[in-house]
């Protein structure tokens, strides 16, 4: 009894840490948004994909190339520039 009671709570744990992921979907809607914000900053931007819960912008500004993770209301969380560790 207790072996299926383990096995059904992991069950709803990891449905529960998939479902916080659910939340962001590269529509084609978000997707000009999050262009037209980013271009509004001044970036030039290239590929935007969905990694690990976030949004990631690949953009330029200047000769600087950076990547750039949005949370699912479209706030920058994170930045990465070239040369830099994660």
């Amino acid at each position: 009894m207790n072996i299926r009671m383990s096995g059904l709570a992991i069950a709803v744990l990891a449905l529960s840490a998939t479902s916080a992921f659910a939340d962001v979907d590269l529509t084609p809607e978000v997707k000009t948004k999050i262009e037209d914000m980013l271009k509004a900053q001044g970036y030039e931007v290239g590929k935007i994909k969905v990694e690990d819960g976030l949004y990631e912008a690949y953009v330029k500004k200047g000769d600087e190339k950076i990547e750039l993770y949005l949370n699912e209301k479209l706030e920058i969380v994170k930045k990465a520039g070239e040369g830099e560790d994660e």
